[in-house]
């Protein structure tokens, strides 16, 4: 257990720690009187695999629209607007007429006040004709979608038969236990009267010792029945998908690291 919680032994405080265990063996079987239509909701609703199965078919989705898309014409709208303006000193000698303003500030407002504009307008269509490889990724796309579908379906058809074995399973272990109890009790007191009669002298050593046997194998059966039990619990809480729940452990306080205080 130690090997499996932690990464080495070499603090000596870790070695001496004794580990006790918080789960027990039921001393009474506890009966189930959840119906079966209700444990299989919950498990539909917190097994993880239909949450993974959920994010891959919307993943999937994503990607069925995205291929399909490519089959569509395209088109583009463009436009283009700036304005111009110039400005300086001229050069000496120019024969010509400057109509620009000498200044920099001049040229900042012809540039912004539309006297030398500059615009375009257009579009760009695209018509996808005989796209081979865009309709191949759909039909694949496609495909993939219906058999994530299938097996969505697949695993809940599988979840459900799983409930109802587990479910199964703790009745028949319940009974196994009772059945055990009976024969250690039945064990118990023919050893008692096995015992009482060597004492009057009716019984021999013998039998006493085969009546302490059989005892023996009862116990024995009984450990394993309630053994057998308390697996089927546990397999039929990890069908539902409450084990995490029912051991009072939090993935929110195992992600932020801190345990917040007990409930009542």
């Amino acid at each position: 257990m130690k090997n499996a919680i932690t990464r080495s032994f070499d603090d000596p405080v870790l070695q001496e720690m004794p580990v006790v265990p918080t789960d027990h063996l039921a001393a009474q079987i506890e009966s189930d009187t959840e119906p079966i239509q209700q444990a299989i909701s919950d498990a539909l609703k917190k097994r993880w695999e239909l949450q993974q199965n959920a994010l891959d078919l919307s993943n999937r989705e994503l990607t069925r629209k995205t291929a399909r898309n490519a089959l569509l014409p395209q088109l583009d709208l463009y436009g283009f607007y700036s304005g111009t303006g110039y400005g300086g000193t001229p050069t000496p000698g120019f024969p010509g007429t400057i109509t620009a303003p000498p200044g920099f500030g001049g040229t900042i407002q012809n540039t912004l006040n539309n006297s030398s504009p500059e615009y375009q307008v257009g579009f760009n269509l695209q018509m996808p004709l005989r796209n081979r490889q865009a309709k191949a990724d759909q039909y694949r796309t496609e495909l993939e979608y219906r058999q994530s579908q299938v097996y969505a379906e697949q695993l809940k058809k599988n979840i459900v038969i799983e409930v109802r074995n587990a479910r199964y399973a703790v009745e028949q272990g319940a009974s196994r236990v009772a059945a055990a109890k009976q024969a250690r009790d039945l064990a118990q007191r023919t050893l008692d009267i096995m015992q009482k009669e060597q004492k009057l002298g009716a019984g021999s050593n013998q039998q006493t010792l085969s009546s302490e046997h059989d005892l023996s194998v009862a116990e024995s059966a009984l450990v394993t029945a309630q053994t057998a039990y308390e697996k089927a619990r546990i397999q039929l809480k990890q069908a539902t998908g409450s084990v995490l729940e029912a051991y009072g452990i939090s993935v929110t306080e195992a992600k932020s690291g801190v345990v917040e205080a007990d409930k009542p």
